[in-house]
């Protein structure tokens, strides 16, 4: 199963909708998940028949006042993944033990990284051209049988970062 990933929009619905475009065109993904600033931009998508699951940011009231959940785990072929916005704010002790997978955003900085079988991804941010004096970036998410390729592109629809793993009965590894 391929899902894309964003976070960060900040409104900018124009290279959400650029992404999203090419993720479903070139990769056919099955989903997408937005982690955050701002939940209402996946409105925009309305018209791409897409399946969307999303997290609220720091700067949305719902998640302040709790009207919408900080954090959403998904199982996606046997593989626990877990949605946030922020690492350092909604990721508890038992998160990481519980999880295969977490997704999170809100320091705009795209990373990849894989600590004790435990894969996190930032895909970056599509705020603008730059913010905080990165580019902007978004996520692929490519689940199959056995292996998991993640990859992270630029707006040029060039990869940044990419990692490739396979799975045992609990917890991923590089291939």
């Amino acid at each position: 199963m391929r899902i894309g990933v964003v976070s960060d929009t900040h409104r900018n619905v124009e290279f959400l909708i650029e992404a999203v475009d090419w993720l479903s065109t070139r990769h056919k993904i099955a989903m997408l998940y937005h982690l955050g600033d701002d939940y209402d931009d996946v409105k925009a998508l309305a018209d791409k028949y897409i399946d969307i699951v999303q997290v609220p940011g720091l700067y949305d009231q719902r998640y302040t006042d709790g009207s919408l959940p900080k954090k959403i785990m998904e199982n996606v072929l046997g593989i626990r993944i877990l949605l946030v916005h922020s690492m350092e704010k909604d990721v508890t002790p038992d998160d990481r033990m519980t999880a295969d997978i977490i997704l999170h955003g809100h320091s705009h900085h795209c990373s990849i990284t894989l600590e004790d079988g435990l894969l996190c991804m930032n895909p970056g941010h599509l705020k603008g051209p730059k913010d905080k004096n990165f580019s902007p970036t978004f996520g692929l998410l490519d689940i199959q049988d056995k292996n998991i390729q993640v990859k992270i592109f630029g707006l040029d629809f060039k990869p940044v970062s990419s990692m490739e793993l396979c799975r045992s009965e609990n917890r991923l590894y590089k291939v």
